[in-house]
């Protein structure tokens, strides 16, 4: 019975030291992030493409004048050859977690895909894929006088933030800052902190500078970029701005969800819009055709030009197995000459110009597949 008795005093005392241990962590990593924030990643867990509706957000409506793709044909390949072997096109991706899968040919749509049981409306978080379309925003606010051009001094419009000092928009636009954000899961590092805290102004603010200027890839850059074109909007937000000057124009025919940090908050800049594989194409197709929808420029042409020109003469030696060859503003440059929007979990935006075509790959994994890889097959033919 003593026996028994003193295990039990030795079971209890660990078990409170282990408590003790577990809360401590817990007060420090709240120090680090935020209570809040730290609740969030407890509760909820990691990041994943339905988090537009775990979180607060604003909504975007289908277009006032919705536009529904023409339908065309397209020969696809038979099979495609991919890391999983010689398949169709359809087995890749019910083997890869894909949700969604569109294919758009010279405006027309020719190859529509959605996992069984999947809602084609339901949105779907384009994570990093984000960048790219806040670009367009950027170039849509300076055509209309909001914000200044691409050699605007940060500092001239944020004057409390040491850090961007001697910090361009287009330095932002490249991720060419000398920002120390640190792009990685480290739960106490400033990537989790910006994904889950409520007060998202805040954190941007507090940033610091850490190395010298040049391409590395950091959300931190599009997130100060999103602050920037809020804080110049005189109280229109991201969203709002987003769905007049763009989202309507392109017809949208779906509904779009863009999380910010707090009920009527901040949008979070460099992840967090969730729209339809099909609306996403828009983009694309807005891309090819230089701005324009239909007969109507959207966004200027010379903007999307400059934004899909290599910004980079020396690339980092990370990226030399990769087919991501280059960075333009807020676009990602491939080996096979097309221009890529690129998220999180396999969300890809892939615009080929020479055939103009525009694909869509949304999932909740990326896969064993190269991605890049498989458009170019397609495009290919």
């Amino acid at each position: 019975m003593a026996d028994a008795g003193r295990a039990r005093r030795i079971l209890v005392r660990t078990g409170l030291v282990v408590v003790s241990l577990a809360l401590a962590l817990v007060a420090v990593w709240s120090l680090a992030i935020g209570p809040v924030a730290v609740w969030r990643v407890l509760s909820h867990g990691t990041t994943t493409v339905w988090d537009h509706e775990a979180y607060p957000g604003r909504t975007l409506r289908p277009s006032t004048s919705p536009q529904p793709w023409p339908r065309g044909e397209m020969d696809l390949p038979a099979v495609v050859v991919t890391e999983l072997g010689e398949l169709t096109l359809e087995e890749v991706l019910v083997e890869t977690g894909t949700l969604s899968f569109v294919i758009v040919s010279d405006g027309q749509l020719v190859y529509e895909w959605y996992r069984p049981g999947h809602d084609p409306g339901r949105p779907v978080m384009l994570f990093s894929a984000t960048k790219s379309l806040l670009s367009l925003m950027i170039g849509a606010a300076i055509e209309d006088g909001i914000i200044g051009g691409v050699d605007t001094a940060i500092a001239d419009v944020m004057t409390d933030m040491e850090a961007l000092d001697d910090t361009r928009i287009e330095d932002l636009l490249t991720m060419g800052s000398g920002l120390g954000y640190v792009e990685n899961d480290n739960p106490f590092g400033v990537h989790v902190e910006f994904n889950y805290t409520p007060d998202l102004t805040e954190a941007i603010r507090r940033l610091e500078s850490g190395e010298a200027a040049g391409f590395r890839y950091k959300s931190g850059d599009y997130a100060v970029l999103g602050l920037v074109l809020n804080d110049s909007l005189s109280g229109e937000d991201l969203t709002a701005y987003l769905g007049r000057r763009i989202w309507d124009r392109l017809g949208a025919t779906g509904t779009a969800v863009w999380s910010t940090d707090d009920t009527d908050g901040l949008e979070r800049t460099w992840c967090c819009l969730a729209m339809t594989a099909p609306d996403l194409a828009r983009f694309g197709q807005m891309i090819l055709d230089e701005g324009r929808w239909g007969e109507s420029e959207v966004v200027p042409g010379d903007w999307v030009a400059r934004s899909l020109t290599p910004a980079y003469d020396v690339w980092p030696e990370e990226y030399e197995e990769s087919p991501l060859v280059n960075y333009g503003y807020g676009w990602w440059l491939t080996d096979a000459g097309g221009w890529l929007a690129l998220g999180k979990d396999g969300q890809y935006l892939y615009v080929d110009q020479t055939r103009r075509l525009v694909m869509v790959r949304q999932g909740e994994e990326t896969g064993d597949v190269s991605w890049v890889g498989l458009f170019s097959e397609l495009v290919a033919g």
